[in-house]
């Protein structure tokens, strides 16, 4: 356990270093630090106001029903695995066609390996973590064509 001295003490280590966030584990309780981004000087807002006429809106949605994009998302948090093990062959690569029941990756919590499905017919086109990442929950790990 973190006493509150110590709390303050890696808080300021943080705001002080050029990390944007510090994860630490100690006596089984697990710390994750993040600082915020702020952007100084700013004299013109990032997203400006603008107006979209009907007839674009329509002709994009016509293009987005003939070109569909699913995203493969995580379903726990942990370690991500391209392969069954390392050297191995990976299960997807890109341009890959792909079933629903497709096994695209493995995501290991606590030595236990929760395979990732398509969950879709289709194609690869986007692989979006790297084979060892620690991603969370809900992250878009594939994107995949389909029709």
């Amino acid at each position: 356990m973190f006493t509150i001295e110590e709390l303050k003490e890696l808080i300021g280590i943080l705001d002080k270093s050029s990390l944007e966030r510090l994860e630490l584990e100690q006596e089984g309780t697990k710390l994750i630090l993040a600082k915020s981004v702020v952007l100084k000087n700013q004299e013109e807002p990032l997203l400006k106001s603008w107006q979209t006429s009907p007839e674009i809106v329509h002709k994009k949605l016509e293009q987005k029903s003939e070109i569909d994009l699913h995203k493969i998302l995580s379903p726990v948090v942990g370690t991500f695995y391209m392969a069954a093990e390392p050297g191995a062959k990976p299960f997807v690569t890109i341009g890959q066609k792909v079933l629903p029941e497709t096994v695209v990756g493995v995501v290991e919590v606590m030595k236990l390996f929760n395979e990732v499905e398509a969950q879709v017919e289709g194609e690869v086109i986007e692989i979006l973590a790297k084979d060892g990442d620690f991603i969370e929950y809900g992250q878009p790990l594939f994107l995949i064509q389909t029709k």
